[in-house]
Formats: C-alpha cells, sequence, structure tokens
C-alpha cells in the first residue's frame, strides 16, 4: 500500500496504519525526516527498515537537501518517474 506523507515532526500514529513491505513516499516538509542529521529516534529509525521509502527531487532540492545527507535505501524521483510510484 502507498502512504504519503508531507508534514513533519512525524506523527509515531501513522505507523499504525501501515504494514511491512509499503511504500511510504515522503512530501513537501516530511522529507526532513529521512536527513541523518534528524533521524535521532530509535523507534522511528528502526520502522522505516519496514518499508520502501521514497522522495520527490524536487522536494529535496527545494529545502536545499543534497542526495548524501539522506538515509541509506531512500529512493529519489525525478517528476517523470512519479506516476509509475503511484
Amino acid at each position: 500500500m502507498l502512504h504519503i506523507i508531507n508534514h513533519f515532526p512525524l506523527q509515531h500514529s501513522f505507523l499504525e496504519k501501515t504494514h511491512t513491505g509499503d511504500t511510504i513516499m515522503l512530501k513537501d516538509d516530511a522529507v526532513y525526516a529521512l536527513t541523518k542529521e534528524n533521524l535521532r529516534e530509535s523507534f522511528i529509525k528502526k520502522s522505516f527498515t519496514r518499508f520502501n521509502l521514497c522522495v520527490k527531487k524536487s522536494d529535496l532540492l527545494l529545502r536545499n537537501i543534497a542526495n548524501h545527507e539522506l538515509i541509506q535505501g531512500v529512493s529519489v524521483i525525478d517528476e517523470f518517474d512519479e506516476s509509475t510510484e503511484y
């Protein structure tokens, strides 16, 4: 199942609606949750390993976040590829 999150900070309650293997697309300000410096909570960090995580390249560019600042395993999607993700 695809879950789209666009708010930061993330709410712990969103994990209750997810299952292992789901895809989570973080958009808008939610992309901050995937940066190495913001991902300090071990609960969220461990939970993210259960999901396919992706962000839009444009959201990263607008917030001046480089790909190397993201946690390992995040897919960066170009606008052209976005329709295939849905």
